[in-house]
């Protein structure tokens, strides 16, 4: 284990149970289901973890983390999804972990973690895309070449032999993948500069969101 997750967990070990858990409510609706999260804290709440717990046979997740726009205390999110099992069993559905905006926390201290190294990821992984748009923009690379090496870079993002799910790697590799497909379809039909700019936006946000990175 590395001394950067180490000192993530025990940060977290230090914030957890500080704040309540989200309250979360799981209703079925046709072709899928909607979560509804009400944060009962005084915090704005930036990321949570959601699971599909100990059902036979299935397995399901549901990873949001949006310090840009946090859901403010005593407001409640709706979220639908296509998956139909959890609205169908919600006992099954628990709210595992989350991270509020002044760097406080709830739930299973390991997913906790789990949910700021994830962060961490989402961070090093833009800060890189930003790396690389930059080195292609100095360099008069065309558009398309680049937009061919993100989506190279993207389908690599596999873990390696046959890790559990809920291993880091898998977590985060999962959560780098939709993010630089993004990338590279913004790039196809706007400036890199605009691009860049939304890149830039979002390192920033990342970078001084609490727990420090």
């Amino acid at each position: 284990m590395s001394l950067k997750y180490i000192s993530a967990a025990l940060m977290v070990l230090a914030a957890s149970a500080a704040q309540p858990l989200p309250e979360l409510r799981v209703e079925p609706t046709a072709g899928g289901s909607i979560f509804y999260i009400k944060n009962g804290s005084a915090q704005p709440l930036t990321a949570y973890l959601i699971e599909l717990v100990d059902y036979p046979g299935s397995y399901y997740s549901l990873w949001q983390d949006d310090v840009s726009a946090p859901v403010a205390p005593g407001a409640e999110k709706r979220i639908q999804v296509a998956n139909m099992t959890v609205g169908a069993v919600p006992d099954y559905v628990k709210l595992q972990a989350a991270l509020y905006a002044d760097g406080t926390s709830s739930g299973i201290p390991e997913k906790v973690t789990q949910l700021v190294e994830r962060r961490r990821f989402i961070l090093e992984t833009t800060r890189e895309m930003i790396r690389r748009l930059e080195k292609a923009q100095s360099a008069g690379a065309a558009k398309a070449s680049v937009i061919a090496d993100l989506r190279q870079w993207a389908a690599s993002m596999q873990p390696q032999g046959r890790p559990s799910r809920n291993s880091q790697a898998a977590i985060n590799q999962a959560a780098g993948r939709p993010l630089i497909a993004d990338a590279a379809a913004l790039l196809d039909g706007h400036p890199v500069e605009e691009v860049l700019a939304g890149l830039r936006a979002a390192e920033q946000a990342l970078a001084s969101s609490k727990p420090a990175l």
